[in-house]
């Protein structure tokens, strides 16, 4: 993958069909070094991000005319979720999942290539993951718990929202959740000799 700082050459990527994550919608793919042949499957409203990203010194060393640069958003990998540059005849790729507020400055951009949790085969969302979003958490998945968990911008993470975790700047999260996971417990214990 190439970014404002590095170039390199790249046969694509792909997620396994079963990979319990998929691609956030926002991803934007930009192709770089393609052959003509490839350009008809391009976005043309977006073709200022070319003119921006070869502004970067990273790719303007490998003196590429910008008509083989190519937005390919929104993204159509289909069901085995698989870029193939071969395919598309291209040689390189730049992933971005945001501009950080600097959408005409691409040193400021983030490059890369954003996933969400997969919650189930169908790809449902569970309210508790439009829950955690509202409070400006990211949804996750705990593998000690194997469940569902709410990633907060402060680093902590929570089974329900942020709410709590930013009022009080996530200094009782850990004990707060640590307790409420001992009383779930104990009353599924209690719960389990009554049957």
């Amino acid at each position: 993958m190439s970014t404002c700082t590095t170039t390199n050459p790249s046969s694509g990527f792909s997620l396994n069909y079963d990979a319990p994550f998929t691609f956030v919608d926002g991803d934007i793919f930009v192709l770089l070094d393609c052959s003509t042949n490839s350009t008809n499957m391009c976005d043309n409203s977006n073709a200022p991000l070319c003119s921006l990203l070869y502004t970067c010194p990273a790719i303007t060393q490998l003196s590429m005319p910008l008509s083989s640069c190519c937005i390919y958003s929104p993204a159509s990998l289909g069901p085995a979720f698989e870029m193939d540059l071969k395919k598309l005849e291209c040689n390189s790729y730049s992933g971005i999942y945001s501009f950080g507020g600097a959408e005409t400055n691409p040193s400021g951009w983030k490059f890369g290539i954003a996933v969400k949790y997969r919650f189930s085969v169908d790809d449902g969302y569970p309210s508790a993951c439009a829950d955690c979003e509202r409070s400006n958490g990211v949804c996750g998945y705990s593998e000690e718990s194997n469940s569902f968990a709410c990633n907060c911008v402060n680093g902590m993470n929570t089974t329900t929202n942020c709410y709590y975790a930013t009022w009080n700047d996530g200094t009782s999260i850990q004990k707060f959740s640590r307790g409420c996971w001992l009383i779930s417990l104990w009353w599924g214990f209690v719960s389990w000799m009554l049957l």
